[in-house]
């Protein structure tokens, strides 16, 4: 690439960094191939509190994840001036955290995890399939605030504060039965307002597992 062209796209680049709508990964991938710190950065600021939510579908330890995806990154940076990336760049960030983390789980010998119905699942998905936090979290938060009140503070008592059927309906002054027909009617509405994603029972697996 010549001069002229190297810093026509750096600074086309950093105009467009003022821009957060206009971002692609191209535009965000050719300045990286520049080693312009600017796309790198803005590249992690993209990617990385999903990646670290994604890796946790996986490997249980919040910091085991955050190094699995800094990893990552400095692959990332490591590689820049020869990456072919043929998918998007979401897609290639995700077979590169799942890939390690499956690392993880062989050397830690957590077979029974690694078995699980669950990570069989994310492993069947293509990489354009894979459902990040944040894609979910707007349509979960909508569907939250739309429970009835008593049907939200019984679902939010067993994923915030862990509270067994039992606990829950000690602490509402309700029978266990009560408590069980309003997780299912939470639980059902939640999935019904997840039916429009690509994977809705999986989504609504992933946010729960993660509030």
């Amino acid at each position: 690439m010549c001069l002229f062209s190297r810093r026509v796209l750096l600074n086309f680049a950093a105009t467009t960094m003022e821009n957060k709508n206009e971002f692609t990964d191209a535009l965000l991938m050719a300045a990286l191939k520049l080693d312009s710190h600017d796309a790198f950065v803005e590249i992690f600021r993209m990617y990385y509190s999903d990646l670290v939510m994604f890796c946790g579908q996986f490997v249980d330890s919040r910091e085991a994840c955050e190094d699995i995806v800094q990893d990552v990154f400095v692959k990332l940076w490591e590689d820049r001036r020869r990456l072919e990336i043929r998918r998007s760049l979401k897609s290639y960030l995700t077979v590169l955290v799942q890939n390690r983390a499956l690392d993880e789980l062989r050397h830690s010998k957590v077979k029974a995890q690694y078995a699980s119905g669950h990570h069989l699942h994310l492993l069947s998905l293509s990489p354009g399939e894979h459902l990040f936090y944040s894609d979910l979290n707007a349509a979960f938060d909508d569907a939250l605030s739309k429970l009835p009140e008593p049907v939200r503070d019984t679902l939010l008592l067993s994923l915030h504060d862990k509270l067994s059927y039992p606990q829950i309906a000690t602490r509402l002054g309700v029978s266990v039965r009560t408590v069980e027909a309003r997780m299912s009617k939470a639980l059902k509405y939640i999935r019904g307002s997840l039916s429009d994603f690509k994977a809705p029972v999986m989504a609504a697996a992933v946010l729960l597992n993660n509030v």
